[in-house]
Parts: structure tokens; C-alpha cells; sequence
């Protein structure tokens, strides 16, 4: 008898899968004049869409944590619909904690996010271990850590994959350079832009005076939907447009 699993269409689960391999929207870009240029102008046409908040505010890392790995591969639009959704569901973080990652795949299974249970389980795990080592779910205190502070944290969270270490590390690293009025040179060649010259110091010129209102780099591409369907326009957010350019960052 032959087998009916591969005789069976490709689900769209898989669809989703093979979409987001062939053509991921946050595949790192060699940081140069004319990626600068890029960036700027689609950064730009990201902040057009998104409302300023009252007073210029820090980034919360956990939730940049879970736009990561619920996001890995998609447009922004998917992770900010999962901060979203979890955000609501949950009064606070420790009910999150202890909730089961077969829960929040229910939560978020409309979304068709590939490899879905893995990624809630990732993100349950992280937040249960980040609680388990600071009594709190926060991780404000990275952004005053040395390097290898920050190192010997996350060695302390194994739940969290080196890339995503590696991502958040480089996003507080993109925070503090943004927010400088002039880059500290350490900074810039932690980031990888040391290569770059000139148009890297131009380029966060211009970065800085689009992100100035909001103190941070935002993960949104623009107000949540009404409909809790994620924005697939723009694809990335200013902070996953930064991030493409670090693939060479040093930790």
C-alpha cells in the first residue's frame, strides 16, 4: 500500500516554511555606503507609519526577546502580533512562566509560524530561567553590564540559542549607538561599521535624529491591527532593519 503522507499536498504550515527559507526578510546584509542608504529609506518609510510615544522611552527586552524568536525568519508583523497576543492574554510575565508551551501554540496557531511549539517552548523556557536567576522577569540590567557580564547571564539562560544571544546583545550594542550623540569607536567596531568610514558616522546622523523621538529601537512596524491578523508591510521593523547590518558584530 503506498503511503498517503507523500501523496498528501504540502500544507501551509510547510508553504510558510519554504516561503520564509527562500526568501527571509531578515538575512544579514554587509554593513556598507550604499546598505547604509538602503536602510535609511526603508527605516524612514517604517518610522512615517508608526506613532511617537509621548516621551522617548527604553526598549523592553523581553518583549524584543520574544518578537525574535517568534519572528526568526518573518516579517516583523508576526512577532509584534505574538507580543501582542501575549501581552494580553496573560495578566503578567509569572503567569506566562508558568504556563505551558502547548498554550501559547494554541495562542498563536492561526498565525501559521513555522516550527511553532518549538519556539513557545523556547521563549517559556527563557522567561522561566530568566525569572529562576533575577526573582523577575526584566532584563533592563543588560544594558548596564559589561560584555562579559551580559556573557556570563546568558550562560546562566541555556534555553536561549546563541543566535538569539547573539541578536539581543547586538540590539542593546545598536541602542547604545543610536542614542549616543557621537559614537563611542569601540562601539562602532563592535557593531562591525569600523570598516565603513565616513558614511557609517553619516549614517547614524540620520538614524539617530528618526529615532530620537522614541529613545529606542522600535520592533513595530506600525499600530497593531484591529484584527489581530500581523502587518505583512513594512516587512521589518527600524530595529530588525538595524540588526541585518551586524553580521559580523564581535560580542
Amino acid at each position: 500500500m503506498p503511503d498517503l503522507a507523500t501523496k498528501r499536498p504540502a500544507s501551509k504550515n510547510a508553504k510558510a516554511a519554504s516561503a520564509s527559507a527562500a526568501a527571509d526578510p531578515r538575512a544579514p546584509v554587509e554593513p556598507s555606503p550604499a546598505a547604509f542608504q538602503d536602510t535609511l529609506t526603508r527605516l524612514r518609510e517604517v518610522v512615517a507609519r508608526l506613532p511617537k510615544p509621548e516621551q522617548p522611552r527604553q526598549i523592553d527586552l523581553v518583549n524584543a526577546l520574544v518578537h525574535l524568536v517568534f519572528g526568526e525568519g518573518l516579517p516583523c508583523g508576526v512577532g509584534q502580533e505574538c507580543v501582542r497576543r501575549i501581552r494580553d492574554e496573560y495578566v503578567d510575565r509569572n503567569e506566562f512562566r508558568v504556563t505551558e508551551a502547548f498554550e501559547v501554540a494554541e495562542l498563536l496557531r492561526d498565525l501559521e509560524i513555522p516550527d511553532l511549539f518549538q519556539r513557545c517552548q523556547v521563549v517559556r523556557d527563557c522567561v522561566a530561567q530568566i525569572y529562576n536567576d533575577q526573582n523577575d522577569v526584566k532584563l533592563d540590567f543588560l544594558r548596564e553590564a559589561t560584555v562579559s557580564d551580559r556573557q556570563a547571564f546568558f550562560n546562566r539562560v541555556p534555553a536561549l540559542p546563541p543566535r538569539f544571544v547573539k541578536q539581543l546583545n547586538n540590539l542593546i550594542t545598536l541602542e547604545e549607538w543610536v542614542l549616543a550623540d557621537k559614537p563611542n569607536q569601540r562601539v562602532v567596531a563592535r557593531l562591525g561599521f569600523d570598516q565603513a568610514g565616513e558614511a557609517a558616522n553619516s549614517f547614524h546622523d540620520a538614524v539617530r535624529q528618526e529615532l530620537a523621538p522614541f529613545g529606542h529601537l522600535p520592533i513595530e512596524v506600525g499600530p497593531d491591527s484591529a484584527d489581530g491578523r500581523p502587518r505583512t508591510t513594512p516587512l521589518l521593523s527600524p530595529a530588525l532593519l538595524l540588526l541585518r547590518l551586524t553580521p559580523h558584530s564581535k560580542r
